[in-house]
């Protein structure tokens, strides 16, 4: 039987996502979340351009839960609103899913602990997004690089049926790999984010922009230890997804020409992630609250936790909260600012 998805969430990730599956013919049903991508996907259905092809595509599509036929039910959903929406959604879907639905958790963040609180560890599949998109318009979204996801369960160590017949749909869409130690993927995710989301959201700026500076590229290596030598105080070890842990983890101790190797690294990001605009840059753009207390935020919450300190993390997420309330510009100067602390 061909299972029943509910995708709910239809911004960059979700639009890309439900548009390659409804390419390759699966069926899926749309919740929005927003009229305006609701309405423009039933006039014009989803718009996807990737680097490899583009195309349009119907789908049926409801802005709530409450619009669903009432005898609907699905064999999964797919969460892909923003970090601090989840709980609430997940809750809200319980009700729309068999007795043994899965809910798949698609957030920046560490937000799966609280899905599984609701729902029961077993029912829960954690996946890690590692390319980038963007909502070029309600209804259009665009891919800039090929990209890769990862699936997983806390403390589940082989690749069992529900994980097999996600990976092979995911497929569809990007590379996917089943992980052994989700956790390490979504610590390593994390780091990146950190580094990467943070840093573009204070600076109002695309990562290649960020990185081609020297202090981008100082305040990328700092937030980029602090996260990983957190992970690493809790015992978890970071899966190499994005990029090699190594080539960025620059000790206190080094030396300058050590640094000045670090920081060639960083600024090399430039050639792959360039045009990466991550998703809390672009919420704030549309004058919207951020994932970073769920990315930054969080990091300097558990590294506290433990009697450490992430003072940049620390900082990134105070200065977005300074940004969201109107009570600070995004620019540069925050990266400098962030340099001198450095």
């Amino acid at each position: 039987m061909t299972e029943r998805i509910l995708v709910e969430g239809v911004g960059s990730v979700g639009g890309l996502l439900a548009g390659e599956l409804l390419h390759q013919g699966h069926a899926l049903t749309l919740v929005t979340g927003n009229p305006a991508i609701t309405a423009a996907i039933r006039a014009q259905g989803l718009a996807v351009a990737t680097p490899e092809r583009r195309f349009t595509v119907a789908a049926e599509a409801y802005t709530a839960l409450e619009e669903l036929p009432s005898g609907a039910r699905f064999d999964s959903a797919w969460l892909l609103m923003m970090a601090g929406a989840v709980q609430d959604a997940a809750r809200a879907t319980l009700p729309w899913l068999v007795a043994d639905g899965t809910l798949v958790s698609f957030q920046n963040g560490m937000v799966g602990e609280h899905i599984a609180a609701l729902a029961g560890a077993a029912r829960v599949v954690n996946a890690s997004v590692v390319f980038g998109a963007v909502m070029t318009a309600p209804g259009c979204y665009t891919r800039n690089t090929r990209g890769a996801m990862f699936i997983g369960q806390p403390g589940v160590h082989e690749v069992t049926p529900r994980l097999a017949a996600l990976k092979a749909l995911l497929d569809i869409a990007a590379p996917t790999t089943v992980s052994t130690n989700i956790e390490g993927v979504l610590w390593a995710k994390l780091a990146w984010n950190c580094a990467v989301s943070g840093l573009c959201a204070v600076a109002g700026m695309a990562l290649g922009e960020v990185v081609t500076t020297r202090g981008g590229q100082d305040a990328f290596l700092g937030v980029y230890r602090e996260a990983l030598d957190t992970a690493h105080a809790y015992g978890i070890h970071a899966e190499r997804i994005v990029i090699d842990h190594e080539r960025f983890y620059l000790p206190p101790s080094a030396d300058e020409v050590k640094r000045a190797e670090f920081r060639a690294a960083v600024a090399g990001l430039v050639e792959r992630y360039g045009q990466v605009l991550p998703s809390a840059l672009q919420s704030l753009r549309r004058g919207r609250r951020t994932e970073i207390p769920f990315l930054n935020g969080y990091l300097a919450q558990k590294a506290e936790a433990i009697g450490r300190a992430a003072p940049l993390n620390a900082r990134i997420a105070e200065m977005v909260e300074e940004i969201e309330r109107g009570q600070r510009a995004m620019g540069v100067m925050n990266i400098e600012a962030l340099d001198a602390a450095v």
